[in-house]
């Protein structure tokens, strides 16, 4: 006979009928980030969920095996323990991501010296007020403003539609020349994951609750946006696209899109516009815009007995 089984959770893949528990168990979580969405965890990698005291709790495969830091007010201890002896029973150490700061104290405290904490600088997440991407004010965004001004000049004829079921085919026909361009020099590794989720969230974007924009110049696509909510205040932009050899391009979208936002959901104060993957490019870009809040996030990895 086998060994008996002492304790397992019993993880699932996260489905599209999942999205009103989850979204609804998300939104009214604390923070900002964005790992805690229903949209992000169904487009991004292998997510796995289970119910733990009738309470969501995320197995990921991103990139190894981990559990997500709890959401939401509840018995920390006893969720922690669940992990520990989960991973035990599946073989392999431990690892819970997301941690914020505080999240490290509590959990150092309440197990101590059973995890080494370290910062993921890659999944920092780049939050800033939607007033300031929207108005593009002082002397710090000056250079976007210039880039927004010379778009206009140089394109007065530019158009910005709403991403609907006709705007859809000519997004992702845009984004596979996106990719197209970037392998061509070399690029194709950086950007794996990311063709895969926004595939998914081509596919199933009514579904998902998805909003976005496109801009248009000449008739063509230029630039697309598309995004979702995922607190009372916070908004995730999921993902963002344009071509980088016409100038103004991205800076155009990112201020429309902003007060696009703002507009239509009063009640959001900030754009969350999620992690730069550890491409420098990209983390060039969200410094760029100085973000209001750099949301640190750690990795607790148990240490072994």
């Amino acid at each position: 006979m086998g060994r008996k089984r002492l304790f397992m959770l019993e993880f699932r893949p996260i489905t599209l009928q999942d999205k009103p528990v989850l979204h609804s168990f998300f939104y009214h979580a604390d923070g900002y980030g964005a790992e805690d969405s229903f949209v992000t965890l169904f487009l991004w990698g292998d997510q796995k969920v289970a119910f733990f005291e009738n309470e969501p709790v995320i197995l990921s495969k991103f990139s190894s095996e981990s559990y997500a830091f709890p959401a939401r007010n509840r018995d920390l201890k006893a969720v922690v323990e669940a992990f520990l002896a989960d991973a035990k029973e599946r073989g392999f150490p431990c690892r819970i991501f997301g941690l914020l700061e505080p999240d490290v104290a509590r959990l150092e405290a309440l197990f101590p010296g059973r995890f080494h904490f370290r910062t993921v600088r890659n999944s920092f997440d780049y939050i800033y007020e939607i007033d300031h991407l929207a108005d593009l004010h002082g002397k710090k965004l000056q250079a976007k403003r210039n880039h927004c001004n010379h778009f206009e000049e140089t394109y007065p004829e530019y158009r910005i539609l709403e991403i609907d079921a006709a705007q859809l085919p000519r997004c992702r026909a845009f984004t596979e020349q996106w990719y197209a361009s970037h392998i061509e020099r070399g690029e194709e590794s950086d950007f794996a994951g990311e063709r895969i989720a926004i595939g998914k969230a081509f596919d199933n974007y009514e579904a998902l609750g998805l909003e976005g924009l496109v801009l248009e110049v000449d008739g063509q696509v230029v630039a697309f946006c598309m995004g979702n909510r995922i607190r009372e205040d916070t908004y995730d932009v999921n993902f963002e696209k344009a071509l980088p050899e016409m100038n103004g391009a991205y800076a155009m979208i990112n201020r429309e899109f902003a007060r696009r936002i703002r507009e239509r959901h009063p009640d959001v104060r900030y754009l969350n516009r999620e992690d730069d993957m550890g491409i420098e490019g990209l983390r060039r870009a969200k410094e760029s815009y100085t973000p209001d809040i750099l949301l640190e996030k750690y990795l607790a990895e148990e240490i072994p007995e």
